[in-house]
């Protein structure tokens, strides 16, 4: 409901797409194997000369020079990107071609060198704590924070970063060309670049920056995603199966030195999954012009778990939450709830069937959190459906994500919902026309707010 954990800023390739469309594509060539050292003798001492080092980013890693022909490659690229969507660049892409180990370096680094500025004092060990109440995870501010930096290590293949506009990605060293699976990440990132471009993102992202509301983020996201991935697909259908073969065989091998928690990934079903689905049905209707109209869009993420309702152009309601007076505590954010907070929160424990079904039927929502001299927090929150039938499915999946959860060490009934107790304490209700929650620390609190509960 509040702020998500995991980066907004970086666009990343996870998975590579295929299409049965035949098109062009750059042919692969053979490529001549080079030296990479050379070693004169003395006695028996054989000696390495030192590397000179093409230039380095502003984190001091080095940066890999793009040779003669990996520019005719990346020019080609640029092409049939513009050529299948039927836009043009502006500006020539900007980019930045790191090691393996570079890029993972890269990415370490950047978003620990933002992290400061993405919260305010306070605010990440408070998004910790709602992460912790709401049964996602039990890890302290510091153990999320090193979750988060190797989540950015390991997730990605490449990337476009909305704000400075340039694409990054990892390519082999000392060769002369890309190989087939650096191209088709180039071609996914360039759409973004491309993207980019015709579309002020880096204002966009700004502005939700300075509101501190990303609600517009998961929907838009969806549509680009899955646009780089039908282009990126377009240009993998060239292949043959034996160059498919050998692309997939050229795929570096990232992998995360921690596990991760598996509800890290639950947007990216959005963008990956549910995205491409409502892409391909803009596609089928008016091609990729159409494609094209809907970047200029921001959908819900409900539009994108629906394409019918992308199409009907079904919006959430305004949903007006009122303040709760509870002595100590005072507001300190609010916000809206979209769809994507109900999987987020509670697909772990109910599945995702129910939690996406459960997604689609809402109306609108809202949130408070009210935090004391004492840092604990008190979160509202209150929902509608788009129908009778919606609104039931979503107080029924949050009655199954608290009864499923070991955590709560009993349940009474309380002011005409459920109360369940631990740790957190969370209560459920539903009146009809609302589902309302609360989760707080201090149980104490249902004692001073009966009156108020049941009318926030």
């Amino acid at each position: 409901m509040r702020k998500k954990l995991i980066s907004l800023m970086i666009f990343t390739l996870f998975a590579t797409c295929t299409s049965e469309e035949v098109i062009e594509t750059i042919p692969p060539e053979v490529q001549e194997p080079t030296s990479t050292s050379s070693s004169s003798t003395t006695s028996s001492t054989t000696t390495l000369p030192e590397e000179t080092v093409f230039a380095t980013d502003e984190y001091g890693i080095e940066l890999i020079e793009m040779k003669p022909k990996m520019k005719e490659q990346f020019d080609a690229l640029i092409a049939f990107v513009e050529k299948r969507t039927g836009l043009t660049y502006t500006e020539y892409p900007k980019y930045e071609l790191y090691t393996s180990n570079g890029y993972q370096e890269y990415n370490e680094l950047s978003y620990l060198d933002n992290f400061e500025e993405d919260y305010e004092e306070g605010e990440w060990e408070r998004a910790v704590l709602s992460e912790n109440m709401w049964g996602l995870s039990t890890a302290s501010p510091d153990a999320m924070k090193n979750l988060l930096v190797e989540y950015q290590r390991c997730a990605s293949s490449g990337s476009y970063n909305l704000v400075d506009k340039v694409l990054r990605v990892p390519v082999k060293k000392n060769q002369q060309k890309f190989n087939l699976w650096e191209q088709s990440v180039l071609v996914h990132e360039l759409t973004h670049t491309l993207q980019g471009q015709v579309i002020d993102l880096a204002g966009w992202y700004e502005e939700m920056k300075e509101k501190d509301d990303f609600s517009d983020y998961a929907g838009r996201r969806s549509i680009m995603e899955a646009q780089a991935d039908l282009v990126q697909a377009r240009w993998e259908s060239g292949l043959d199966q034996y160059d498919r073969t050998e692309m997939n065989s050229q795929q570096p091998n990232f992998t995360c030195r921690v596990q991760l928690p598996t509800y890290f990934y639950i947007p990216n079903e959005l963008y990956y999954s549910f995205g491409p689905q409502l892409v391909k049905q803009i596609n089928s209707e008016g091609g990729m012009e159409a494609i094209n109209e809907a970047l200029y869009q921001l959908p819900t993420a409900e539009q994108i778990y629906a394409p019918e309702k992308y199409f009907s152009g079904e919006q959430y309601e305004d949903v007006s939450i009122k303040d709760l007076e509870v002595t100590d505590y005072n507001l300190i954010k609010e916000g809206t709830i979209g769809a994507l907070d109900i999987p987020y929160i509670l697909q772990d424990t109910i599945g995702r069937v129910a939690s996406v079904k459960a997604a689609i039927g809402l109306g609108g929502g809202a949130w408070k959190d009210y935090v004391n001299s004492s840092d604990q927090l008190m979160m509202s929150l209150k929902m509608t459906g788009d129908t009778q039938t919606d609104l039931d499915e979503i107080y029924n999946a949050y009655m199954a994500w608290a009864n499923a959860q070991n955590r709560f060490t009993g349940s009474q009934s309380f002011e005409g919902g459920i109360l369940f107790t631990g740790e957190t304490n969370v209560w459920i209700s539903s009146d009809g026309t609302y589902v309302r929650m609360l989760l707080t620390q201090d149980i104490e609190i249902f004692n001073q707010i009966s009156t108020q509960i049941n009318n926030f």
